[in-house]
């Protein structure tokens, strides 16, 4: 298997792809995913295979994880997904996030902008009704 680099690389079916880098970001791909897994098999269970009894339904449910589950983890650990999601993390690590005191006035000039713009319109739109009613265009 050849890496990014032009490196060849022999890796096992199991092995992790670069262990200890963009774990964090892994781990959250990994919960995002078991979401939808475990959703998807609810789905299967309860609504595709209702009518059908309750071996079937966790023999179906069990096929379901585990073949998605392998899919994650081939996913995650693939090369070219695992270098984008290691990248991901680093690009992460150099963001400047705002103090919770710069959050909390940032919010308030929103609301406090979206409240005079909503008066702004409110008044024009006032005064369109008020014109159209003596145009005789709208009858009140």
């Amino acid at each position: 298997m050849t890496t990014l680099d032009g490196k060849v690389e022999n890796r096992g079916l199991f092995s992790v792809y670069k262990p200890g880098q963009g774990k964090y970001v892994r781990w959250g791909t990994v919960a995002g995913l078991s979401i939808f897994i475990l959703t998807g098999a609810y789905w299967l269970g309860e609504v595709v295979l209702a009518m059908y009894g309750t071996p079937v339904k966790a023999a179906a449910v069990v096929v379901w994880v585990g073949v998605f589950g392998m899919a994650t983890f081939l996913l995650v650990n693939s090369p070219k997904f695992g270098e984008f999601l290691i990248m991901t993390e680093s690009e992460m690590r150099k963001v400047t996030w705002p103090s919770r005191r710069d959050v909390i006035n940032s919010t308030k000039i929103v609301i406090i902008m979206t409240l005079i713009l909503a008066l702004m319109l409110w008044i024009v739109d006032i005064g369109f009704l008020k014109l159209f009613e003596l145009l005789h265009i709208l009858r009140a």
